[in-house]
């Protein structure tokens, strides 16, 4: 008997902290935990599992686990270009005519049964006088913001509401008709291509804002990585990824290792592009933003498969780009592949 009532007691705990999670409002940004496993280098013609049939595996010298690699799909190898000395621009400021009236802003980033929290001062010391919707687009910033732990505290107002937000949780907000015609967009974008087949850290720095940094899904369902615009492509620090497609093992490493080939195949190597629509192939799998990036403004690039393998092994990114002080920013990063 003891033994079953401690079951019905880390039950009840379980339940009561599921429930404190889902009832806090966002206010602050988790610290992504690094992982201490550190694989082999992927090489570039590598992808998480798609078509079990056609996986190959990898010598692991380094004695990790060969849990923390991603299994093999061939594919269309990119080439990568050796890292040249280009010139870092300024950040890409928004085209005036497509964004002079931009005065609102929108809730990002906030799942849809959570609330962006807003407090009678800057920071999560003060108490909160009320809430915003995760889907709101209405949202005005009133004054300067201060600094706080990190973060970018702004004084708000929606309707009768006032009060103080991170600025974490919102994005200048952009009529989709203004961000697809905006030739600044596509500037930002050029100026990505460029920085990923250079591993140019210095160009992919500037495309990034410096306290919002840029969000990664690997996998659109798994859990987000945040990751920093300094020094990007050479940090040293493995990340877990989420969970690959299919044996679900996890996948860990360094940007370089995991998120770069990724990017050189089929970002790259992409044939189509579009705007505020998810290109892909086929796979029997859903192909959707995450929740919490309802109001994000992005372009798809697909590079489609190769006859050789019935066309499954496509891949695709969403690459999302935020306005935030009158300059578009690279914000998220989101990949889509064949799944079972």
């Amino acid at each position: 008997m003891d033994f079953v009532r401690k079951l019905k007691w880390l039950a009840g705990l379980t339940t009561s902290l599921l429930l404190l999670v889902a009832c806090g409002g966002a206010d602050v940004l988790p610290t992504p935990v690094p992982t201490l496993a550190v694989p082999t280098a992927v090489s570039a013609t590598e992808f998480p599992p798609d078509l079990p049939t056609i996986i190959t595996s990898t010598p692991n010298p380094t004695n990790t686990p060969d849990s923390s690699q991603p299994e093999q799909l061939p594919t269309e190898a990119a080439t990568a270009v050796p890292a040249t000395n280009t010139p870092a621009p300024t950040p890409i400021p928004a085209t005036p005519t497509n964004t002079s009236s931009v005065t609102e802003f929108a809730v990002i980033y906030v799942e849809p049964n959570d609330v962006l929290n807003v407090r009678s001062g800057p920071g999560v010391a003060f108490g909160i006088v009320g809430t915003i919707p995760p889907t709101a687009t209405d949202v005005q910033i009133t004054g300067s913001g201060q600094v706080v732990s990190g973060s970018t505290w702004v004084p708000v107002q929606r309707g009768s509401l006032a009060g103080w937000v991170n600025s974490r949780f919102l994005t200048g907000h952009l009529a989709e008709v203004a961000f697809c015609g905006n030739t600044a967009v596509r500037t930002l974008l050029d100026q990505l291509e460029t920085a990923v087949a250079n591993q140019n850290d210095a160009l992919l720095t500037q495309l990034i804002h410096p306290e919002r940094g840029v969000r990664v899904h690997l996998l659109w369902y798994d859990a987000e990585t945040r990751l920093d615009n300094q020094n990007l492509l050479s940090d040293p620090t493995s990340y877990n990824w989420g969970n690959a497609a299919g044996s679900g093992e996890p996948v860990l490493g360094t940007p370089a290792q995991i998120l770069l080939p990724r990017l050189q195949n089929d970002f790259l190597g992409a044939t189509e592009t579009a705007c505020n629509e998810i290109l892909h192939g086929g796979t029997p799998g859903l192909v959707v933003l995450p929740d919490s990036y309802a109001t994000l403004n992005y372009y798809s690039f697909y590079r489609p498969g190769t006859e050789e393998y019935a066309g499954l092994n496509w891949g695709s990114w969403v690459v999302g780009v935020e306005l935030w002080q009158g300059n578009f920013y690279v914000s998220t990063l989101v990949h889509y592949q064949w799944e079972p």
